[in-house]
């Protein structure tokens, strides 16, 4: 009776640890949601699909523990880039095209996985990842510093937008739009919270993530207007859309661009990225889980690629294994794959019971939010550590991060896996570095 008593125990100790992780890692990952799709220039909706359906399918399909599914920042400027391009000009029917990518590349994944390619990270060069994501934390923080002061409709390449940030400082100076003021003010205040929580050592401050935070006051101040009895100063165009009825407005993707040339490249991009961005999540998530379990990566690919068809053709953007939102699992006692299925819960709730209250959430906040996601993946302290290890990885990574910057990423990764591939044939005289990796047995993928 008593070792009875003692299983039903751990059993209930284990299920409210993976609720209460989960619950946490939904309080990050519904900002970090609705921002990741407007960097996209897609419906703030399609972030929520995306980290749903994920944590649906991944935690029921999945070959890994504690990681969490959804939208990743590595896809932003791949996704900013296709809604451009295939929309020609016109963002929603670029989002519709973008959408079938993103279906067609979850097929991919799930090949990828069938044909057991769980090791494919292992063939692209440390320092070329490491440019790819500085590139990528660039692209973002280009994008959405300019949205964060309150500039809404800045568009151009990433070097352009980064050009023109100095203009928004000058513009603030100038302007009368008290629109703009307001958003800016918001959006410096949200980063100046994300860049001064982890200073603060309050244990219940500590409990509501700094995302979360950054929702509770700038939705409140809405609300603190109203009580006074004066107009919230910001327009809607300053703030979140979020449709009436989000459970019967879904748009469906449309192949009609399937066999044109961009559509082919953003669905190997797409594919290509995602695919490097989860087996990199999963690997260095299996080395913080205390119980160090292994990881069966050929089964995540699977899972992600279910789950991008199913969210494409809901809506949604495409899943994959996110880095920050599974430590955040992994520190807070998740034990299991039920932690990643109750985040998805949670999201639901949240999004049919405060659809008033996400439709008050400043764009400048979601933005401040990015900017120093942005900071955090080009870190200088990266390029520091490179430099530390050599004077050809330094190379490696300066190829991959400039043509990413001035080209896209799959030329960016191509670029960077040349330049390692010279370094060992004429510099070292051995191609074996450099696919070794490729064909060496890794246990924790498998």
């Amino acid at each position: 009776m008593s070792a009875k008593t003692n299983t039903t125990g751990t059993a209930f100790k284990t299920l409210s640890k993976n609720i209460f992780s989960g619950f946490v890692v939904s309080l990050i990952a519904l900002p970090l949601a609705l921002g990741l799709a407007l960097a996209s220039e897609a419906p703030p909706i399609s972030g929520i699909i995306a980290a749903v359906v994920g944590g649906v399918i991944v935690s029921l399909l999945g070959g890994s523990k504690v990681t969490i599914a959804g939208p990743g920042n590595g896809l932003v400027i791949v996704l900013l880039a296709a809604i451009g391009t295939l929309g020609g000009g016109d963002l929603y029917q670029g989002y519709l095209f973008t959408l079938a990518a993103i279906v067609l590349s979850g097929i991919l994944m799930l090949l990828l996985g069938f044909l057991k390619m769980g090791r494919l990270a292992n063939f692209f060069p440390a320092s070329a990842i490491q440019g790819m994501l500085a590139a990528i934390g660039i692209g973002i923080l280009a994008k959405q510093f300019h949205i964060m002061v309150g500039h809404n409709n800045e568009t151009g390449s990433i070097m352009e937008l980064l050009i023109l940030i100095p203009n928004d400082f000058m513009d603030l100076i100038k302007t009368a739009d008290l629109n703009m003021l307001f958003a800016s003010g918001i959006g410096l205040v949200s980063l100046l919270i994300m860049v001064f929580y982890s200073k603060i050592r309050n244990k219940y401050f500590q409990l509501i993530p700094a995302p979360m935070w950054i929702l509770i006051l700038s939705v409140g101040l809405s609300y603190f207007y109203i009580l006074l009895g004066k107009p919230y100063p910001m327009t809607v165009n300053y703030l979140v859309s979020i449709p009436d009825d989000v459970l019967t407005i879904l748009p469906f993707p449309d192949f009609g661009r399937i066999m044109d040339r961009e559509f082919i490249i953003a669905v190997f991009a797409i594919t290509l990225i995602a695919s490097i961005e989860s087996l990199l999540s999963i690997k260095a998530v299996d080395k913080l889980d205390p119980l160090i379990r292994r990881s069966n990566a050929n089964k995540d690919l699977k899972a992600l690629g279910l789950a991008s068809i199913v969210s494409g053709l809901l809506g949604g953007l495409n899943v994959v294994i996110v880095i920050a939102r599974s430590s955040v699992n992994v520190n807070n006692g998740a034990t299991n794959r039920s932690a990643n299925f109750f985040h998805a819960m949670f999201l639901v709730g949240f999004v049919l019971i405060f659809q008033e209250q996400l439709r008050r959430i400043p764009l400048a906040a979601l933005a401040a939010i990015l900017v120093y996601t942005g900071y955090k993946l080009a870190n200088p302290e990266s390029f520091r550590k490179i430099i530390r290890i050599g004077k050809e990885q330094v190379l490696i990574f300066l190829t991959t991060l400039i043509t990413t910057l001035f080209t896209n990423l799959i030329t960016g990764i191509a670029a960077g896996i040349l330049v390692t591939f010279i370094i060992h044939m004429i510099i070292n005289k051995s191609i074996s570095l450099f696919l070794g990796n490729l064909f060496k047995p890794n246990i924790l993928l498998f």
